[in-house]
């Protein structure tokens, strides 16, 4: 499994890197450069917000007495939007803004949950459990 992230890594970060070239090479390099600083802009605003309202309903869901598990996946989503947005470059951008806005975090939520039950009942990490 560990081996699949840093591949995954390492593959999102050279498409990412082939993109910001092409895109470069086609628009020019200082356009390249200002529509990444500008969605890490406008994505940090979007990422402050978010993670202030749905700090919020976690606190208010704590007051109620309720787990607020829906509400901390959408922390986590959150957060992981906000670090992709921090790493430069368009692919990222793109995954780390569907994370924030909530219309398309419901949806991840929904295929990560899946798969997390696929993995939880899959022989496959049950074996590797008994490790």
């Amino acid at each position: 499994m560990l081996g699949r992230l840093i591949v995954l890594f390492i593959t999102v970060s050279l498409l990412d890197l082939l993109l910001l070239i092409a895109l470069g090479r086609y628009i020019g390099y200082l356009k390249t450069v200002l529509i990444v600083i500008g969605i890490g802009i406008i994505g940090a605003i979007i990422a402050e917000r978010e993670g202030l309202y749905t700090f919020r309903r976690v606190r208010d869901e704590f007051y109620k007495g309720n787990l607020p598990t829906d509400e901390l996946m959408d922390g986590v989503f959150v957060l992981a939007g906000g670090v992709m947005l921090i790493t430069p470059g368009l692919i990222t951008d793109v995954i780390g803004i569907l994370c924030l806005i909530p219309k398309s975090r419901k949806y991840i939520k929904r295929f990560t949950l899946t798969y997390l039950k696929y993995l939880l009942n899959s022989r496959i990490f049950k074996i590797k459990l008994r490790r």
